[in-house]
């Protein structure tokens, strides 16, 4: 009887997955808010490590007056700009794109959901709002690969529009990177910056 139910526990504690296993994870919404930038050179501030999250390719954004699009949470947003940004993912190119991955003391984190916009590269947030479609993607700690999800953007005017909410499938857990990027936009999909706020997500540690 002892061996049966020793063997019925191990049958049972291979099919409980990794995820099962984890320990319960701390729910964060990050807006960056508390951030320094500058609305003439937001170049300068890289958002970098941020609620356990290391955010690449993205600056510090505090919108101008009359800028593309405005936050969600005032005052900041972040924004991933650049027409020399590529990232080639199977067939799916995205040609500007934001990278999130675990930070120091993150073991795997799963994302939640995100506000995004699309607006015209000028280097600062001044410019006109575009429609497009983002894509997302990443890679889970097991190394796959996640399946591609997109989400498009349809601005009603060209300025000061507002960032709309993309919430994730369940099939973003787990994951140790993820990445972000504009898909097609007009009119130019490569002078398209994204702009990102108030990113929810779960970390595990």
């Amino acid at each position: 009887m002892r061996t049966s139910l020793a063997l019925a526990s191990l049958v049972a504690g291979a099919l409980t997955s990794p995820i099962e296993n984890r320990a319960a994870g701390e729910l964060i919404t990050d807006n960056f808010d508390n951030l320094t930038t500058s609305q003439v050179a937001p170049q300068l501030f890289p958002v970098g490590t941020y609620d356990g999250i290391a955010y690449g390719g993205v600056v510090v954004l505090d919108p101008l007056a009359v800028a593309s699009v405005v936050p969600h949470s005032r005052p900041n947003q972040i924004g991933a700009a650049g027409p020399i940004d590529l990232l080639q993912l199977g067939s799916i190119t995205l040609n500007t794109y934001a990278t999130l991955q675990r930070g120091a003391g993150t073991t795997s984190f799963d994302l939640k959901s995100f506000y995004f916009g699309l607006g015209t590269d000028t280097g600062t947030t001044a410019g006109l709002a575009q429609g497009g479609t983002i894509s997302v993607t990443g890679t889970y700690v097991n190394g796959s690969q996640v399946p591609v999800v997109s989400f498009s953007y349809a601005p009603e005017g060209t300025i000061n529009q507002p960032l709309i909410l993309a919430t994730l499938p369940d099939t973003f857990t787990d994951l140790s990177e993820v990445d972000i990027g504009v898909a097609t936009s007009s009119p130019l999909t490569e002078r398209t910056y994204i702009a990102l706020d108030d990113v929810t997500h779960v970390n595990y540690s």
